[in-house]
């Protein structure tokens, strides 16, 4: 396999800083980025196209993954081996197999990760690390996309543009794993208001969601509630 890792539309729709690794940098580059009409439909269909894929991950894997990466990959290694992966590919059009198997070869511990002799990594390996960046990419792009949409839709979003981020958050927002669940959710709030308020409950009633999916809707609930009650 030779070339990026993603769907060619998928990239062509991440121009910087949203893909860009590190989510310091892409913070900075977000907070900076004018929400002028060109910025404000890029944002709309990368959000639109990056929640397909990290959908497509949950249904694939439910709403945790290893990839098939061992325990110590994550845990005991994983700081100096993110400082490395943001080094080696610092967006997502590095994130090659070329690539990845290069970073391996240069610093992961086959031995100590893995408990293996190898000093050229194997193809599942390279493809198990390298679906893995990619998601923590995009996860990263995803919320940061998802935050600079809700700052600014108060004042910049028109209506079609805050019906369609809201209509996407809305569909996608069940089928996501839950830790980017905890922030859509206050964003269709936001941008939706309080006609939302049923949606929230069926997602708090939902008993296949993750309870922590199901718990932030009802907070959510909970205070458009209170927020209705007289004084």
């Amino acid at each position: 396999m030779t070339g990026p890792w993603v769907a060619p539309e998928l990239l062509a729709a991440l121009p910087l800083p949203w893909r860009l690794a590190d989510p310091v940098e892409r913070g900075k580059a977000t907070r900076e980025l004018p929400p002028d009409p060109q910025q404000r439909a890029e944002a709309v269909r990368a959000l639109e196209l990056c929640l397909a894929h990290l959908v497509d991950v949950r249904d694939r894997y439910g709403d945790e993954t290893d990839w098939g990466l061992p325990r110590a990959f994550f845990d005991d290694y994983w700081f100096i081996l993110y400082a490395k992966l943001k080094q080696s590919m610092p967006t997502l059009v590095d994130v090659t197999p070329e690539k990845v198997r290069d970073w391996a070869e240069a610093y992961l511990d086959a031995g100590a990760v893995f408990g293996a002799t190898w000093t050229t990594p194997p193809d599942d390996v390279v493809d198990s690390i390298g679906r893995s960046w990619v998601f923590f990419i995009l996860q990263g792009a995803t919320e940061s996309l998802v935050r600079w949409l809700r700052q600014i839709g108060p004042d910049q979003l028109d209506d079609s543009e805050r019906a369609r981020v809201v209509d996407l958050l809305e569909e996608a927002t069940p089928r996501l794993q839950w830790p980017l669940t905890i922030i859509t959710i206050p964003t269709i709030l936001d941008l939706g208001g309080p006609d939302q308020k049923s949606y929230f409950d069926r997602l708090a009633n939902e008993p296949a969601l993750h309870e922590k999916t199901r718990a932030e809707a009802e907070s959510v609930s909970s205070f458009l509630d209170r927020a209705h009650e007289p004084l």
